[in-house]
């Protein structure tokens, strides 16, 4: 039986604040990866109701800086499912309090093991995409993960 993109999109805001930022005032690129995966970690206990663990992360992109005293907004949804793994899409944006200006700043692919008790890969629900920007999504996610089974596949070759 399969689940809906909507029954496991989660949406979350943050305040920068200064320990969440560098010397020049810019929130730290990896304390926003820390709550991506939060936030897709959430995405994919709710899809697949199993412990999870982070598996790979695709496409990390940042765009503009992010500031202390703005908003983050982030954004997860499941857009590609395989027998034990959730391909979850994080969209990040940050606004200016004082302005109210928006702007993306980031997207990124997490991917998720779904584990059973004994650790091992456990078996989840399908994604059933109902909109046609979510059947575009689930195409999009079909290629990334073709790729990123053989990109594990040669790293696994050249580590021996």
């Amino acid at each position: 039986m399969g689940k809906k993109v909507s029954e496991s999109e989660v949406r979350s805001e943050i305040i920068v604040l200064p320990e969440d930022t560098n010397m020049f005032g810019d929130l730290y690129g990896g304390r926003l990866v820390e709550w991506m995966d939060n936030i897709g970690s959430i995405t994919a206990f709710k899809h697949s109701r199993k412990k999870v663990v982070t598996g790979s992360i695709d496409s990390l992109f940042f765009l503009s800086p992010i500031k202390l005293g703005y908003i983050v907004h982030l954004h997860s949804m499941v857009t590609y499912t395989t027998k034990s793994t959730m391909e979850i899409e994080i969209d990040v944006s940050s606004e200016n309090v004082i302005t109210g200006n928006k702007n993306v700043t980031t997207r990124a692919f997490f991917t998720y093991v779904a584990l059973d008790e004994s650790g091992h890969a456990s078996e989840i629900p399908e994604i059933i995409p109902e909109s046609d920007e979510e059947k575009k999504r689930l195409e999009d996610a079909k290629n990334r993960s073709e790729y990123r089974l053989q990109a594990l596949s040669n790293l696994r070759k050249n580590l021996n």
